[in-house]
């Protein structure tokens, strides 16, 4: 097996993963999020992130003892079976498939706040495709415009806060839970995919120097940092509008700053927004040509996968996976393949929990044992669309492993 070069530093490998949850979670999915929980859609923010951080947790144990690339998908190889790390790993290609889409749609979304002519899909396949060409340029390349992205969204972010407490309604908090607890989870299980990015950095340890340590440190500062800005994001969102018309908005953080009359402001969200969920589609396809070629040189993809450029950059994987990305962009429905993403997602956790637990001893399998509990609790607040897409989805994957993989 051919392995990639190292090049990315431990701040390269935190800007992948941020540049991988910042995006549309807060700047698109925020708004259906707070459609089911209400304004305690911060709540729901944190009882996402604390499942990720247990989940993180056993993804930086497991990546020390396995500094290759793959994460989960190598972990339940060697954790359970190697049909089982397959199905795993194919669940995962499926999701970060989705979860490109989804954001995609959303760069989309706040591209029409820009020029309304442009279709929402279009817009969405169009981002996806420039993406794919940043990453053909090179790993290296994407990675420093990549870092410069996520310096940019991040500043957008804490500007919107800090204008928030001019134009602050505490009575947009009341009542804190009109769907109750059920609402907050359900938020939490919508939003949960916004945090799939911390997990990517052990799919991609290949490409990191010293990857038995800067992954997991990486895993854990992507999920602090960004579950900081999250909640202050949510609270200042729900503080300047109310959460009914963040429900209603497909861009609600602009819409937002807009009621505030700060027209500059809304401006220069918007292009937050376009900025974070450009850095996402481009982790996302960082992270799906990358499994999709471990995956191909272990003989369970097709071969052409595998073929490298000469500056070792894996051309056919990332123009599959932009591909992929593309058609389901053109045909996507936010909301619902936020959910299938959400579920996808979910399941793919599970099973590195699941890992965990048959791999690790003394405290940290704790972690492990919390963070499978906590993906299944949220998978059971999912809409049943999601389950029966994400059952399909596993059932074609055991499907191409029995008849397909020697």
């Amino acid at each position: 097996m051919t392995r990639l070069k190292p090049v990315l530093s431990l701040f390269d490998a935190v800007n992948v993963a941020l540049g991988s949850i910042i995006g549309a979670g807060i700047f698109v999915i925020i708004g259906a999020a707070a459609g089911l929980a209400g304004p305690a859609v911060f709540l729901s923010v944190i009882v996402a992130a604390i499942v990720a951080i247990l989940t993180g947790l056993t993804s930086a144990e497991l990546s020390k003892k396995f500094p290759t690339s793959g994460g989960a998908y190598i972990f339940a190889k060697k954790a359970l079976s190697k049909s089982v790390g397959f199905v795993v790993g194919w669940v995962w290609l499926f999701s970060n498939v989705v979860v490109g889409a989804t954001v995609a749609v959303g760069f989309a979304y706040y591209l029409n706040f820009f020029i309304p002519s442009i279709p929402t899909n279009i817009g969405a396949a169009l981002a996806v495709g420039l993406a794919t060409l940043f990453h053909l340029m090179g790993t290296k390349e994407s990675s420093r415009v990549n870092n410069i992205l996520v310096v940019i969204k991040i500043a957008i972010l804490l500007f919107f806060f800090v204008s928030a407490i001019f134009f602050f309604q505490q009575a947009n908090f009341e009542p804190l839970l009109p769907f109750g607890i059920e609402g907050v989870l359900a938020g939490a299980a919508t939003i949960f995919f916004a945090y799939s990015g911390f997990a990517r950095v052990a799919v991609i340890a290949d490409e990191i120097k010293n990857p038995s340590k800067n992954v997991p440190k990486a895993t854990i500062l992507s999920i602090i940092v960004s579950t900081a800005i999250y909640v202050l994001v949510a609270v200042a969102a729900v503080g300047i509008a109310g959460y009914e018309m963040l429900a209603r908005s497909g861009s609600p953080l602009a819409d937002a700053i807009n009621m505030e009359g700060l027209g500059f402001g809304a401006d220069l969200v918007g292009a937050g927004a376009l900025v974070a969920t450009g850095t996402v589609i481009l982790a996302s396809i960082l992270g799906v040509s990358r499994l999709a070629y471990t995956m191909a040189n272990n003989r369970e993809l097709p071969k052409f996968i595998t073929r490298l450029d000469k500056k070792q950059v894996p051309k056919n994987s990332i123009i599959v996976s932009g591909i992929g990305m593309i058609i389901l962009a053109l045909f996507a429905d936010l909301p619902h393949i936020a959910y299938i993403s959400s579920f996808s997602l979910l399941l793919y956790y599970a099973a590195l929990n699941l890992s965990g637990l048959k791999i690790l001893k003394g405290k940290t399998r704790y972690a492990a044992f919390l963070g499978l509990i906590s993906c299944l609790v949220l998978m059971l607040s999912l809409p049943a669309l999601s389950w029966i897409v994400g059952l399909v989805v596993v059932l074609l994957g055991i499907v191409y492993y029995k008849f397909f993989v020697k």
